[in-house]
């Protein structure tokens, strides 16, 4: 070997050497960086609110103390460095926070399930302890240990819960080689949940689910997949059962569903008859889709005759319910959710009481095996009637019943959202019930009697458990706050001026609810200038006031025009602290992604539950909210809109409950009025204020 090979060969080692001892470092110090800005990004975000001293403790015991333990140990999982599965645990919390898919409060309950994860899953099977944890709490956990064995195991339990809460997944997912050992199980599911679907996969000869069902002894899915896709499907779909027992056929209930009044009372009494059997698959069969089917009938057959009654005497208008039964009559009353005017609904609420008198409201409720009850009560409080039901039952039944509701936020099937909006409605009940002693001390003992493991550890349930004992012990001030009492005009004033965006949309209604609404800016107060695809009105006098509308049946259609008209309100520099929803509810979910944190008003002008009343409490806590239980109706929209306005422009603050006896002295029609009653101010979402009090805003 000459020297001059032997010196090329030294510079070679030197250079990869050097190059060596430059790269592994900078490996290092990116992940480094990776998990210093990850973890300083989410600490950020999770102590951008105090919540408490500690909630906060709780942060710095885990991301400062826990996680530099966990790296001084060298720990890997898999070959895989933990410093490597904590970022990823870090990015998803944050990503899962920002689309509130998870709680701030329910972040600790994440890393402490993280941290037991670690302790057990070389011990134990995972199983038992993902069984404990929320859908969305597992789903960051998955995230962060993906691509090791540990990830799969939790893929797969986490693809599995996934399913049996979204079952409309299984039909795209049951054919997965994992899932091979839950088919039949998640082929149950699908027909329980979603049976239209898989009516829809087997009419299209879908070789998976066919081959399934064919070998299949499950009750449930011989009885949907029975079920003929015509015409009368959602009449025949409750049968199911009935059908495959013999007990009558399709073409009975197809003739039966030629005369609605007596296929009602069937269809009432075989929903019962489920409910009260004691095989588990036949008290469960079809439960949300009969639900469902209920309100279509409900509407159907009853609510919207009775409706387009209401200018008519009681006898005339509710002579359709006189020879209904009290189940019937229940029946109508939890499927009528948002269809039934309030004198509709207190008429059949009413006649609902006296009817069970003679057998006693208790007897009743239990002789129907309670059925939808969370939905009953969730209606009748929407009303102010909780007190008054309570009356008509034996103290301890309600609470029991109630209690129960309680303790079902337990449920770790439940996703935070869902927990939070059954909260929201039972902080609504537990308000209206405070004041009655023996209730009240009877659910405080069910609320401290709650044991669940994770209760130690969860500060969402902690919180909110707490906050309904506040709730009962009335520590809380709920019926009156700054923040949706008055709404103030400076708080709509953005670069001097008062910017309120109108969203129509493309139907009849739409067009109808655009012209009333032009109609209420007269020319002596306002200037109107045509835009093409929307207009604007701007105030003459007062304060500077610009109010903008897409129209309806436009060319490029509402979603342009819309998003045409945002565009060129921020492109003339103003901002929108002012929206008007004018559609159907089936609208809503498009004029509320258009909605922005700026919005400091908003009138939903169609049936608003909590749902969406949360989503633009996110937007901004302090935005003030009308919303009906109802249909909303241009008899009040355009009135109630005109008078708010005309007091913005005039420099005066709204206060709420002065606004609210105004409208109630205004209004003297019998449509009219029961028309407003339906129609919520800010000040009286007792559930907004709750929540607002457990996230400490």
């Amino acid at each position: 070997m000459t020297r001059k090979t032997i010196l090329f060969r030294f510079i070679a080692l030197c250079l990869i050497t050097s190059f060596s001892s430059t790269i592994l470092p900078l490996k290092v110090l990116a992940q480094d960086s990776a998990y210093t800005a990850t973890r300083s990004r989410l600490l950020q975000l999770l102590k951008s609110r105090t919540i408490d001293n500690a909630f906060t403790l709780s942060l710095d015991r885990f991301y400062i103390k826990s996680c530099d333990s966990l790296l001084k140990t060298g720990l890997t999982i898999e070959n895989r460095p933990i410093k490597v599965v904590l970022t990823r645990l870090f990015d998803m919390t944050q990503q899962k926070l920002n689309t509130a898919a998870i709680t701030v409060l329910r972040v600790p309950t994440v890393n402490n399930y993280f941290l037991q994860t670690l302790k057990n899953y070389k011990k134990q099977p995972i199983i038992p302890l993902y069984r404990q944890i929320g859908l969305t709490q597992s789903a960051i956990l998955d995230f962060a240990f993906d691509g090791t064995a540990l990830g799969d195991s939790i893929s797969n339990i986490v693809g599995i819960r996934e399913m049996l809460n979204a079952p409309y997944l299984i039909s795209t997912r049951i054919a997965q080689p994992r899932y091979a050992p839950f088919r039949d199980t998640l082929l149950y599911f699908l027909a329980n949940e979603q049976p239209a679907i898989l009516t829809q996969k087997l009419t299209e000869n879908d070789p998976m689910l066919t081959e399934l069902v064919k070998k299949t002894g499950n009750r449930t899915v011989i009885a949907v997949s029975q079920t003929a896709k015509d015409i009368y499907y959602n009449e025949t779909l409750p049968f199911g059962i009935a059908i495959s027992e013999k007990r009558t056929t399709a073409a009975e209930i197809k003739k039966l569903a030629l005369e609605p009044e007596l296929y009602y009372k069937a269809f009432v009494d075989e929903v019962i008859r489920l409910r009260t059997d004691k095989d588990f698959e036949v008290k469960n069969y079809l439960v949300k889709p009969i639900a469902e089917i209920n309100k279509t009938l409900a509407n159907k057959y009853y609510i919207s005759e009775v409706n387009a009654l209401h200018e008519s005497p009681d006898n005339v208008r509710f002579k359709i319910l006189n020879n209904r039964t009290p189940r019937e009559l229940y029946f109508l009353l939890v499927g009528g959710t948002g269809e039934l005017y309030t004198s509709s609904f207190l008429y059949i609420y009413k006649k609902f009481i006296r009817d069970t008198e003679k057998e006693g409201l208790d007897n009743f409720l239990a002789g129907i095996d309670y059925y939808q009850f969370d939905q009953f009560i969730s209606n009748i409080s929407g009303y102010g009637l909780v007190d008054d039901f309570g009356q008509h039952m034996k103290e301890e039944n309600v609470a029991r019943l109630i209690g129960n509701s309680i303790s079902r936020l337990t449920s770790s099937q439940l996703t935070d959202n869902e927990i939070i909006l059954h909260s929201m409605t039972l902080s609504d009940v537990l308000y209206s019930i405070r004041n009655r002693p023996v209730i009240r001390d009877l659910l405080l003992r069910q609320i401290d009697n709650i044991k669940t493991p994770k209760l130690g550890i969860d500060v969402l349930l902690q919180r909110l458990y707490a906050g309904f004992r506040g709730v009962l012990l009335d520590k809380n001030e709920y019926r009156s706050a700054a923040n949706y009492d008055v709404l103030a005009v400076n708080r709509l004033k953005r670069n001097n001026a008062i910017v309120q965006v109108c969203f129509f949309y493309d139907d009849e209604d739409g067009t109808n609810s655009f012209n009333n609404s032009t109609a209420t800016y007269p020319a002596t107060a306002w200037d109107k200038k045509d835009l093409g695809n929307y207009i604007m009105y701007v105030s003459k006098k007062g304060n500077n006031m610009r109010v903008y509308m897409n129209k309806p049946l436009t060319k490029v259609g509402c979603d342009t025009a819309q998003n045409e008209m945002l565009s060129a309100i921020r492109h003339e520099g103003y901002e929108p602290t002012s929206f008007i929803h004018r559609g159907h509810s089936y609208y809503l979910t498009q004029s509320l992604s258009k909605i922005t944190p700026s919005a400091q008003f908003v009138f939903l002008g169609s049936c608003g539950g909590y749902n969406e009343v949360l989503e633009l409490f996110r937007l901004n806590p302090d935005v003030n909210i009308i919303a009906t239980r109802n249909i909303g109706s241009s008899q009040v929209n355009d009135p109630l809109l005109q008078y708010i306005n005309n007091e913005l422009v005039n420099n005066k603050d709204i206060v709420w409950d002065a606004a609210w006896k105004s409208f109630e002295t205004k209004y003297q029609s019998k449509l009219s009025k029961d028309l407003f009653s339906s129609y919520i101010p800010p000040n009286r979402y007792i559930g907004i204020k709750f929540i607002r009090k457990i996230f400490n805003y």
